[in-house]
């Protein structure tokens, strides 16, 4: 009779722990799935941010970008399924600094949601070693590199030396901020009285010649230019220091 109640005990406890298990596991996959859709967006997210940083890097020709992503998934995710497929995310409009959004999709599941995260770059840039006001003129001597963290605001950058130095402060200049386009006038390509280099183009037709600027000029500007092999006064624009371009 002992063995008896032995056998249905450790039956009735085996029944007990299967079904227990069998309640678990549901909930241990559809967290562990969960888990993965949340790795599956953070890892995707994050690899096409860097490859946009990367590629802003090589534009604007810095040698020294450091960056750091923290990728905030929603708690919806936790009811969508493992994409099978690589994502599809939308690319951006604007860079990669600050916060930002980016809608991500999953065709086979048919699911979609928003996705933030906050990017902190950090690049190391040309910036002013003193505050200086509108009006004066930047000189070699008062640009140094220095590491600057970039934020949302941070456009149209002037990342080389050359785009900076010798151009007019048009607002003023913050020591240790980066410098963006708007706060230099544009560069006076050509003074008058400069011999410039005249460059013609019509339909495939290329030439150049001497002249002299009759009047300064920035890049865009319209001047009025002698050439000097025939006398004659035209209409140019400065494309850089010391050449001009007129279209015949």
């Amino acid at each position: 009779m002992g063995y008896v109640f032995i056998v249905r005990w450790r039956g009735i406890a085996a029944s007990c722990f299967l079904m227990l298990l069998s309640c678990l596991l549901p909930l241990r996959a559809g967290a562990e799935e969960s888990l993965d859709v949340k790795l599956q967006i953070e890892n995707q997210l994050t690899r096409l941010l860097s490859q946009e940083i990367a590629q802003w890097q090589r534009q604007a020709g810095l040698k020294s970008v450091e960056h750091n992503i923290e990728v905030r998934v929603p708690s919806g995710a936790a009811k969508l399924k493992l994409c099978p497929e690589p994502l599809l995310i939308d690319t951006g409009s604007g860079l990669v600094f600050g916060n930002v959004q980016r809608k991500v999709l999953c065709a086979s599941q048919a699911w979609s949601l928003f996705v933030r995260a906050k990017v902190k770059v950090t690049a190391r840039l040309p910036v002013a070693n003193r505050a200086m006001k509108r009006g004066e003129f930047i000189g070699a001597q008062d640009i140094e590199w220095h590491p600057i963290v970039l934020g949302a605001s941070d456009r149209d950058l002037l990342t080389k030396t050359d785009d900076i130095i010798g151009r007019q402060v048009n607002r003023k200049l913050r020591r240790h901020r980066a410098i963006q386009l708007h706060h230099l006038n544009a560069p006076q390509w050509v003074n008058i009285g400069d011999r410039v280099i005249i460059e013609a183009r019509s339909q495939g037709f290329y030439a150049n010649m001497a002249g002299e600027a009759l009047e300064s000029g920035g890049e865009g500007e319209a001047i009025r230019v002698k050439n000097l092999s025939s006398g004659k006064v035209i209409t140019a624009f400065p494309t850089a220091k010391g050449r001009v371009t007129t279209v015949f």
